[in-house]
């Protein structure tokens, strides 16, 4: 009777286990969804910064630093890993981003700004 006690409550442990790592899988995919969806958005503006703002102060800074940092060449190789949802976080962040820079409602010194924030420092 006592094996069969210890059974059930090894058993109710191991799922409890099992389950656990399911939710907190799922959570994390969701976080890198959220990620994928920034750096979408951050990888359009290195595109409209290269393309339009020639003129900035922060030009010659921002470009030369990229290809050095760090994160950016980690996010970089990521990004031929992508899954189908992360795909689709990630163009819905370029999207996003486009239409805040469309509407004017950035300039050079602000993408200047968010792209230092993300790879500048680091």
């Amino acid at each position: 009777m006592n094996g069969n006690i210890f059974y059930k409550f090894f058993l109710k442990l191991f799922l409890l286990l099992f389950l656990s790592k399911f939710t907190f899988a799922f959570h994390e995919v969701e976080v890198a969804n959220e990620e994928i969806a920034v750096l979408g958005g951050l990888w359009t503006q290195i595109y409209v910064y290269e393309e339009y703002c020639l003129d900035s102060q922060y030009y010659e800074v921002i470009l030369d630093r990229l290809p050095n940092s760090p994160r950016f060449e980690r996010y970089s190789a990521e990004l031929e890993h992508l899954t189908n949802d992360q795909e689709l976080a990630w163009e819905r962040g370029g999207l996003g981003a486009s239409a805040v820079i469309s509407a004017g409602e950035t300039d050079c010194d602000t993408m200047a700004t968010v792209i230092w924030e993300w790879f500048g420092e680091n």
